[in-house]
């Protein structure tokens, strides 16, 4: 298996779930999401690897970025309008939250100069 990637830490500095309250299937759930998107991040990081060998160029790995980012922020307007239209506020907050984090990282993204 290849090192992580700077994105990925080192294990210790991982994200880890918000433990809502003391319930051990809750939290198993989180755990159990988190422990996929890791083997995600694996796999998509492994797959990028095969492509580019060790390394992208700036304006590639940028770009990259960027249509993950927009195609993520698609995903979660839909679940903010399916959240919406069920009344979950709960779920409209959360995904909202997470919505405006999207936009953030883009807006920061489109202001580096591409280069090559």
């Amino acid at each position: 298996m290849t090192s992580p990637s700077p994105s990925q830490g080192d294990g210790n500095d991982r994200w880890e779930p918000t433990q809502n309250g003391s319930d051990p299937k809750r939290n198993a759930a989180a755990q159990a999401l988190v422990k996929e998107f890791q083997a995600v991040l694996e796999r998509e990081d492994q797959a990028l690897r095969e492509q580019f060998g060790e390394g992208f160029n700036p304006m590639e790995a940028q770009a990259r970025a960027l249509l993950w980012l927009v195609a993520l922020q698609g995903i979660h307007i839909s679940a903010v309008k399916q959240a919406i239209a069920e009344s979950n506020g709960e779920a409209v907050s959360g995904w909202a939250e997470d919505l405006g984090k999207l936009s953030a990282a883009i807006a920061i993204l489109e202001t580096i100069q591409p280069i090559s």
